[in-house]
């Protein structure tokens, strides 16, 4: 069952990233010239966050329809740099509050509304390790909790862990991999393979798992990315979400203390302004394709499953590091 628990795509955005920094690092300069320029800081923090409104869609069959208000937030804290060695610490918050139609089959199936706000809170320490001049390594362990508002903290535990490589083809291309594992809600273990890409075969365009909005989860993702001026940039991406989640112990018996679960292949255009103090503004505009929402009872028995049509989403979200 290759999906995406809920933050997974955030978590691995943030256990990959630190390897994009390698491109870098793979210049004709000696390696540790740069990586002594990388010391004169202590510690950095990487403060976001953001909001985005997915429209209502239709369920395909049965009736009723669905739409969706999410928030993100996020703060990463990475130590002083040494040649061969960095840490961090990220924090990550998600809150979705979910609008059903009194009709269509997944209300039916729950005897009522599925479910209402959903929150999903991960914390994530990693590290980073320079093997070569041009290889990069990263690994990083997380436990995440994600539930509606009274759901059991321990029962809407999730946790896992994360490894990759880059190589430095060039200053300008970084391929890897890397593999992201997790247990599931009520359900068996993950184990996501995950393509890393980091390539600029000109100045004004870039291809990209790591350029996307901070607080945003697109890490299993990816962006094709033109660079107007150091200021200003567009891109075009997309990647595939799966969040699952425990349900409170409220309402009709058959859906009391399940579990569901939101997918979906949202496909985004994004433009960014930067500027020089370190701050960042991201306006996303979109359609989620492929959508499913699926409900199972507190054994993960399936309950009922139903596609969604096309979903518009609209999404600002900002950054500063410092």
């Amino acid at each position: 069952m290759h999906r995406n628990a809920p933050f997974l795509a955030a978590t691995a955005a943030l256990a990959f990233a630190p390897l994009a920094t390698a491109q870098e690092s793979a210049s004709a300069e000696p390696a540790a010239d740069l990586r002594r320029e990388a010391v004169a800081d202590d510690m950095k923090y990487v403060l976001a966050g953001g909001y985005a409104h997915f429209f209502s869609a239709d369920f395909d069959e049965g009736g009723g329809d669905a739409e969706v208000d999410r928030a993100f937030g996020s703060l990463r804290i990475s130590g002083e740099p040494s040649e061969t060695y960095s840490w961090d610490l990220g924090m990550q918050w998600e809150g979705s509050w979910y609008g059903f139609a009194d009709a269509g089959d997944l209300v039916a199936a729950a005897g009522g509304k599925p479910w209402d706000a959903v929150q999903s809170i991960s914390i994530s320490p990693g590290a980073s390790f320079v093997l070569s001049e041009r290889w990069r390594a990263t690994a990083r362990a997380f436990v995440q909790f994600s539930g509606e508002n009274d759901a059991d903290a321990f029962d809407s535990m999730t946790f896992g862990g994360a490894a990759g490589a880059m190589y430095a083809f060039s200053p300008k291309f970084l391929l890897g991999g890397g593999v992201l594992v997790s247990s599931q809600l009520e359900d068996d273990p993950l184990v996501i393979p995950q393509l890393l890409v980091d390539w600029r075969p000109c100045a004004e365009f870039r291809l990209s798992n790591f350029a996307g909005p901070e607080a945003f989860p697109g890490g299993a993702g990816l962006e094709a990315i033109w660079t107007i001026s150091e200021e200003f940039e567009v891109a075009l991406g997309s990647r595939y979400t799966y969040r699952r989640f425990r349900l409170d112990d409220s309402g009709d018996p058959a859906r009391s203390e399940g579990v569901g679960t939101d997918e979906g292949l949202p496909v985004w255009l994004r433009a960014t302004m930067r500027a020089k103090c370190g701050a960042r503004l991201d306006l996303v505009a979109g359609v989620q394709a492929m959508g499913e929402m699926s409900l199972d009872d507190r054994d993960g028995d399936r309950l009922e499953k139903s596609d969604v049509e096309g979903a518009p989403f609209l999404g600002v979200f900002f950054s500063w590091k410092y």
